[in-house]
């Protein structure tokens, strides 16, 4: 017979596992493919989904001129595909653009034939690199508010997302171009403040 001691034992050690195996079923959950936004309560985390394609984490950063940026991370699932446009309701126009550096210089420019998003592979929107350029902007996106692009890819066809609107960290002077007047310091401006979800 077994003393209570070690009932107790095995009690607990079966409450262990019943939860354990909760845990792993709910996380489990995150992979479903729902083809619609996830978001966790409390963070910034999105996921939009098109075919193979997954866009996560969207968002544009705050600005008080006429240009903005967004950047994102899209991955594949399958075939490779590539982004050779977008649009947005806030933007006048909107391009896809790269970072070039060029010595102790970088410059901003258009990128020929879109952003390329490898088989089973990812491309990352981030300051500094590529990124989707809102310019001539019918308002000022604000920190908190969403702002909606319409993305269209080669093969996988159209999809619209809502990013948000976030303050990007302090960046040092040789990223800021904005003293003279120009758009390319936007895309080198740095990712969003601490808290804010990435």
């Amino acid at each position: 017979m077994t003393s209570p001691r070690t009932r107790v034992l095995f009690a607990l050690m079966a409450i262990v596992a019943l939860l354990a195996a909760l845990a792993a079923v709910a996380c489990g959950g995150d992979d479903d493919d729902t083809g619609k936004q996830q978001a966790d309560d409390g963070h910034d985390h999105q996921e939009f989904k098109l075919g193979d394609l997954t866009i996560v984490d969207p968002w544009v950063r705050t600005t008080t001129n006429n240009v903005t940026a967004a950047y994102m991370t899209i991955k594949s699932k399958g075939a490779a595909d590539t982004l050779v446009s977008a649009s947005s309701p806030i933007a006048g126009m909107v391009q896809l653009h790269e970072v070039i550096t060029e010595g102790s210089s970088s410059k901003m420019q258009e990128k020929p034939g879109g952003f390329p998003v490898p088989a089973s592979g990812a491309v990352e929107l981030k300051p500094g690199g590529y990124h989707i350029m809102l310019m001539d902007l019918k308002q000022q996106p604000k920190e908190g508010e969403k702002v909606e692009l319409t993305l269209k890819f080669e093969k996988a066809g159209e999809i619209k997302i809502t990013a948000p609107v976030k303050t990007a960290a302090g960046s040092g002077p040789d990223m800021d171009h904005n003293a003279q007047g120009s758009s390319s310091g936007m895309g080198g401006m740095a990712s969003p403040t601490a808290g804010s979800g990435r």
